[in-house]
């Protein structure tokens, strides 16, 4: 089991700052350190981790002290002829064998520099000696029994040396800590992503406290890629494929644990870089955690040329991937099924064309005083066409235009449902729908034509009487003009009866009928329990209802093997027998 653990390189330390990764993830001075790790949720402070280290469980990745004489900070990444190391001012603190001495936590001429990795190592450590006592348990202790403090203190200090002469010779995580930042400049840009995009530094470099400065004038992390050796890596932390999926499974295992959010993962790794820098305590952790997992995921894949699982599915068993493998290369189809499965895609249930405004205005009154609720609370997006023409398309074109929205839509499972008067070419239309193929799919044709409703004659003849009609033509000019139900429907019997309507209306009151308020009057009476024709007998009500069901039975697929079947069957547009 030994063989399969990684070891820490002689000097490595002092090797990653000369031509390891220093840029993209830079070490943290000690107090930068101690925040870091406070804001994971680990209970830290300054004289803690100088204990850890006089221990010999925890060590920086190297440490500096005043010069002997003035000199510049030390500059990082260190060149070959750097003084510093070579004076004794800075010196490597990896090694096993602890051979220098710690500094209290009040002593100003020493600093020491950590890297974010190491929480992995430091959060095991701390877990190991940080009780955790009920003291309403020794409350309730029956009085007759004396409780043995001396005894206990004593087996808990016998656990505690136990524990500590046990890490004064662990290796594994320190090397796993040091691997990752050495590889750093390399891999880390991947792990600040949203699966579509990721923050990658480029350009000059600068950041410098008392001690050091980073300086890279021409930083270039597309350069970096290009030259990269992973075989390098490999040689020198002595790696074999056991080793690095080893440790690999290590980083992974740790995350999960302690990550409050795990269940989510396949959703939170498509969130923000920014937003998820503002989890806090656990959450955060296992996000730098995780950062540590994907570079050596990239490593192996680079060195060994094979994909290891993600973090999250390295310790399951999974039977059926949500989505499928092959679909994930894809990140937005991925993001799509993910999003489905948690119900948070906005993309409408169904889309609803209608003619125009009036028609509109007409179904959102519906919808919130009939049903309640806003038509997008129930996955319902109204489309307003603003003209039979623009459905029925011109005489080159005739239908293809709509029927290639319709057939995408459908493509992409929402349903398409259009109500439209019976003016122009909307019957030629809908016959045209019978007969139109998919050009998506090969199984079905774009659409049902049931999913087509023309009116009989238009939206305001279809579902109102002509006395209501006519009464709310003399409300609409507050009966200043009186209209008849003859006249109303003398209009219907016109080719165009909307048209016709829109001309008496104008003839008699002199300025153009306004259709939105027109529809408005006509509801309120629809809508009014004193009206005598019930309202859920109205043509329109029936229409929105079977879209307000077709809407809520139509559940965005998580796999795609799901949406395969779903393109394949009846409900999106008949079957082809061809």
């Amino acid at each position: 089991m030994k063989e399969e653990l990684l070891k820490i390189p002689k000097g490595v330390g002092e090797l990653i700052l000369r031509r390891g990764g220093v840029v993209a993830r830079p070490l943290l001075a000690t107090n930068n350190f101690v925040t870091f790790c406070r804001e994971r949720g680990l209970r830290l402070s300054q004289d803690r981790l100088l204990c850890l280290e006089r221990l010999k469980l925890f060590a920086p990745i190297f440490r500096v002290k005043t010069p002997d004489e003035d000199t510049p900070p030390l500059s990082i990444p260190v060149g070959n002829n750097d003084k510093w190391f070579r004076r004794g001012w800075a010196w490597d603190t990896t090694g096993m064998d602890f051979d220098y001495e710690v500094p209290t936590a009040n002593d100003q001429n020493q600093e020491a520099y950590y890297s974010v990795f190491q929480i992995d190592h430091l959060s095991m450590i701390l877990s190991g000696f940080t009780m955790s006592l009920n003291l309403d348990g020794f409350l309730d202790h029956q009085e007759e029994a004396t409780i043995d403090w001396e005894k206990n203190a004593a087996t808990w200090m016998d656990y505690a040396r136990q524990e500590a002469q046990s890490l004064q010779s662990h290796e594994y995580r320190p090397a796993v800590a040091l691997l990752c930042q050495f590889v750093s400049d390399r891999y880390f840009p991947y792990t600040r992503s949203n699966q579509r995009t990721m923050l990658v530094p480029r350009g000059p470099r600068l950041h410098s406290d008392h001690w050091t400065q980073i300086y890279v004038p021409d930083w270039d992390w597309y350069s970096i890629a290009k030259n990269w050796d992973a075989h390098e890596i490999e040689r020198l932390f002595d790696l074999t494929p056991e080793k690095l999926k080893h440790a690999y499974r290590g980083l992974a295992l740790s995350q999960s644990h302690c990550d409050p959010l795990e269940r989510w993962y396949q959703l939170v790794q498509f969130i923000s870089v920014r937003e998820r820098d503002r989890l806090k305590g656990k959450a955060l952790r296992a996000e730098s955690i995780r950062t540590g997992a994907f570079m050596l995921q990239r490593l192996y894949k680079d060195v060994y040329n094979e994909d290891l699982p993600h973090p999250n599915e390295m310790y399951v068993q999974i039977i059926t991937h949500i989505p499928e493998l092959e679909v994930r290369e894809d990140a937005r189809r991925y993001l799509e099924f993910v999003v489905n499965r948690y119900t948070l895609n906005p993309t409408p249930t169904l889309s609803l064309f209608v003619e125009g405004a009036s028609e509109e205005a007409a179904i959102h009154m519906i919808f919130e005083r009939y049903y309640g609720v806003h038509p997008g609370k129930c996955g319902i997006e109204i489309i307003v066409l603003g003209g039979i023409d623009t459905a029925t398309g011109g005489k080159a074109d005739r239908f293809r235009a709509i029927l290639r929205l319709i057939d995408y839509l459908h493509h992409h499972q929402t349903y398409a449902f259009l109500i439209l008067d019976n003016e122009n070419h909307a019957l030629k239309l809908k016959e045209g729908a019978r007969k139109a193929k998919s050009t998506h799919h090969k199984k079905r044709y774009v659409t049902r034509p049931e999913y087509i409703r023309i009116w009989k004659s238009s939206f305001e003849f279809d579902n109102f009487s002509a006395t209501e009609i006519a009464t709310a033509m003399s409300l609409l000019n507050e009966n200043r003009v009186r209209f008849s139900r003859h006249e109303v429907i003398s209009c219907k019997k016109e080719n165009n009866p909307g048209s016709a309507l829109s001309i008496l209306y104008k003839r008699k009151v002199k300025y153009n009928l306004e259709k939105i308020k027109l529809n408005q009057i006509l509801l309120e009476e629809m809508l009014s329990p004193n009206s005598k024709q019930q309202i859920a007998n109205r043509p329109i009500v029936k229409a929105l209802e079977r879209v307000r069901k077709l809407a809520a039975r139509n559940p965005f697929p998580t796999r795609q093997a799901i949406w395969e079947r779903n393109q394949a069957s009846k409900y999106l547009g008949k079957k082809r027998r061809y």
